[in-house]
């Protein structure tokens, strides 16, 4: 279907973007203004500036250059709510969005209905393809930060010296851990990536064959397996670590998960707990994950070998939608083998364009390709991510040494 033909917004479709809005206000339901002001880290962004900039998204990319007559909700905040659009103009440098104490959470709430408002104007009448397809990206965009709230928010109130908790769930873990691998048998020529006509991003295409060899994927490492790692020196055996992530834990004295208060405790969304050690360690980098993969004589997967499971499987698992706001056993899903959620997978696979790659087009083309530099690929979603978000060929990308992300790691057997 050409660009400029007219097609039919179905009621499905606004119904998304009316509900995807309304979750993020449900995320927030119970933080005070004073909580979504606050910047702890470089990489850690207020919520308040999270809630102005998906809809800025929309404004930007979607009202302005389509909705005739439209008249911007505020000059400044196209500075303000830009996150990285060199083609979008000047905007506030991610190191400062902790400043901003104006405009007021208020504003910002009447900046998301004005743009509501006029989105269901734009279409409550028929639109073009390429309407549709914006429409798609700013509703996927918005769900990227529901997740990027979360992890900010989390990382403010460890900060907090009371420690206070964002949301007690009553969502219980039984007690035993479910052993679940994968394991493929043979040499198979997987084709990865997305190939149908539904949405996706540009980093997921083109389709293309990888061969695999036989290999298994084992359970999520534990809290448990990790202070057997700490305890046999982990953290202070040079050789288990690349020389990188040997320079950073200890220029920045990290003996430790991030969230860890000590070898007993951790910090999670539902506050402060009781480490269980039968549930898969979380927060860890790249480099955590590769020297541990070292200490155990075995190895990260790579972006294929996740990817080939996860297409065999439908999307069922630990995501936002169950509301625990922290890792599960999955026993609570009666699945037996889920890949899907939990907590984001590391794999080796550095973060870079597939063959014949093409980006999106005009100022798009900064959403993703920009960043193929220097990260590493993570697959299969987390408890903070929308069911309907993910997809087998779903790439999540980070730097080594990020570690506020909800990930996790399975570590590889080769057969």
């Amino acid at each position: 279907m050409d660009g400029s033909q007219k097609i039919t917004i179905n009621k499905d479709e606004l119904y998304e973007y009316t509900t995807t809005r309304a979750k993020t206000l449900k995320l927030i339901q119970n933080l005070t203004p004073e909580d979504m002001v606050i910047q702890t880290n470089e990489f850690v962004s207020p919520t308040k500036w999270h809630l102005g900039h998906t809809t800025w998204f929309f404004e930007k990319f979607i009202l302005l250059p389509n909705l005739k007559g439209y008249k911007i909700f505020h000059e400044d905040f196209n500075f303000v709510f830009n996150s990285y659009y060199n083609s979008a103009g000047c905007f506030n440098k991610r190191d400062k969005r902790g400043f901003l104490n104006r405009p007021s959470f208020e504003e910002v709430l009447k900046y998301r209905n004005y743009i509501d408002e006029n989105i269901n104007l734009l279409f409550k009448n028929n639109a073009n393809n390429s309407l549709k397809f914006l429409l798609d990206l700013g509703v996927n965009h918005e769900q990227q930060h529901q997740e990027l709230i979360l992890m900010d928010i989390k990382n403010v109130f460890y900060q907090n010296p009371l420690k206070p908790c964002y949301k007690n769930s009553q969502k219980k873990n039984n007690e035993k851990y479910f052993i679940n691998e994968f394991i493929l048998n043979n040499s198979v020529n997987f084709k990865y990536g997305h190939s149908s006509k539904s949405f996706c991003y540009d980093n997921e295409t083109p389709s293309n064959f990888f061969s695999l060899e036989p290999f298994k994927i084992k359970p999520f490492v534990t809290n448990l397996e990790w202070k057997e790692f700490i305890e046999d020196g982990g953290y202070k055996s040079h050789e288990f670590w690349l020389s990188d992530g040997w320079e950073f834990i200890n220029k920045n004295n990290i003996n430790k998960p991030m969230y860890w208060v000590d070898e007993n405790y951790y910090f999670s969304l539902n506050g402060e707990k009781k480490i269980d050690d039968s549930l898969p360690v979380s927060h860890i980098s790249f480099y955590e994950a590769c020297a541990f993969a070292r200490y155990k004589k075995l190895r990260l997967p790579n972006e294929f070998e996740i990817e080939y499971f996860l297409k065999k499987q439908t999307v069922e698992g630990n995501f936002l939608d169950e509301e625990t706001f922290c890792e599960t056993d999955y026993n609570n899903h009666d699945l037996k083998n889920v890949l899907y959620g939990n907590l984001w997978l590391w794999t080796s696979s550095n973060y870079v364009p597939y063959k014949n790659y093409k980006c999106f087009e005009n100022e798009l083309m900064e959403y993703n390709s920009k960043f193929m530099c220097n990260q590493f690929v993570l697959k299969g979603g987390s408890y903070a991510t929308s069911k309907n978000h993910i997809r087998s060929s779903y790439r999540n990308f980070y730097y080594p040494h990020n570690r506020w992300q909800f990930s996790g790691l399975r570590l590889v057997e080769d057969l």
